[in-house]
Parts: structure tokens; C-alpha cells; sequence
């Protein structure tokens, strides 16, 4: 059997029904008002090898998200992922997150969060890069239409560090997954500096 690696992670934000502004504008309208959000995933990795293969780099994820603009109880994670540095363009890597979520009542919201990896500065933006989730949220069961709301999730160093320390897994399984890590983000950070994606990825939607 593959040696499995898991870890927990938390993030903090917020979010508002500002469907065709920017992240950052929905963010900072959600902030105004008290609209925080927040989730705590737990994701896996059953094998590292494979999912170094796999195109999408794909992680099983489960968890809670808490939101109140949604619904005033907890919302499970029914199904989630977490694709880690798929490739969006040269030299450009996203961290793209789905989560699949149901209330305790049956409503069902699809929440889509995509991390941007690039190198737009000349020095290296990872710290920020890999602890902004910006944030779309559905109705129902698929990404389609408008969404109902947007907003950016944030790690703080306090997260950071509670993300490290909650790695588990055999010892080597851990390193090997530590050392894709690195490399990844070494390969955007060492290479040529590159625009963002961002606000281009509207479209973007994925399985």
C-alpha cells in the first residue's frame, strides 16, 4: 500500500454577494459588512508518486466551511479536491481548490478557490502566492453562472505554521512530498517574471 500524507488547513476571509467586481473589491465590501467566512480542510494525499503523475496533481479534501451569508449552520464538504500547481500557463501555476458543499437543511453550493502561482515581481511572491485563495462561490451543484459570492480567504503565519505541524504520514512520504512542493514553486520563482492570470481566469472551470 502507498505510503498516504495528510494535512489540515485553515483559512480566514471574506466574502459578498459582488458578482462582477474583483476578488479584492468583493473582499473588501464583505469586510465592511462582517461577511467573514472560513473553512478547515483536511486534504490527502493517498500516494505521492501518483499524484505527482496525475495532470491535475489531485488531492482528495473533506472538511466544514462556515459561512453565514450561505446558511447558518456549518456546510460539509460532500466531495472536495485540491489540485496542487496545476499547470495554467508557462511559468504560471494554480493551486485550484473545489468544494462540493451541503447544508444540514439539503442546500448544496459548490465553492471554487484558485491560488496563483507566478513570478510577477522580481523577487519572489510565495509567501503571499500560496496563502491567497480567491474565492467563488455557487448554487447548486455545478461552477455555472454567475456567482453568488466572491471574496478572498487568507493564512496568516499562526495558519501557516498550524499547516506544517499538522503533516502526517510516513517520514519519507513526507519529504517526497515537501521536496514536489519546493521544487514547483522554485521552477516560477527562479524562472522569468510573468503577468497574472488573474482577472482572465472567468471561465475557468474544472471537474
Amino acid at each position: 500500500m502507498a505510503a498516504e500524507v495528510r494535512f489540515t488547513e485553515t483559512m480566514c476571509g471574506w466574502l459578498s454577494a459582488l458578482p462582477h467586481a474583483s476578488h479584492e473589491e468583493a473582499a473588501t465590501a464583505g469586510r465592511a459588512r462582517g461577511e467573514g467566512a472560513r473553512f478547515t480542510l483536511h486534504v490527502v494525499t493517498p500516494s505521492v508518486a501518483q499524484m505527482v503523475a496525475d495532470p491535475d496533481h489531485r488531492n482528495p479534501a473533506f472538511g466544514v466551511v462556515e459561512c453565514a451569508a450561505l446558511h447558518e449552520a456549518p456546510l460539509a464538504v460532500l466531495r472536495g479536491h485540491l489540485d496542487l500547481f496545476a499547470d495554467a500557463a508557462p511559468g504560471v501555476l494554480h493551486m485550484r481548490y473545489r468544494l462540493d458543499l451541503v447544508a444540514p437543511d439539503g442546500a448544496r453550493f459548490v465553492l471554487r478557490g484558485i491560488k496563483e502561482i507566478v513570478r510577477r515581481r522580481w523577487f519572489p511572491t510565495a509567501t503571499f502566492d500560496t496563502t491567497t485563495l480567491f474565492v467563488d462561490v455557487f448554487d447548486g451543484d455545478e461552477l455555472a453562472g454567475e456567482p453568488r459570492l466572491r471574496g478572498i480567504f487568507w493564512m496568516g503565519p499562526g495558519g501557516v505554521l498550524a499547516q506544517g505541524l499538522s503533516f502526517r504520514g510516513q517520514l519519507g512520504a513526507i519529504v517526497r512530498y515537501l521536496r514536489y512542493y519546493v521544487a514547483r514553486c522554485a521552477g516560477v520563482y527562479l524562472g522569468a517574471r510573468r503577468a497574472p492570470l488573474r482577472p482572465g481566469w472567468g471561465g475557468y472551470a474544472e471537474g
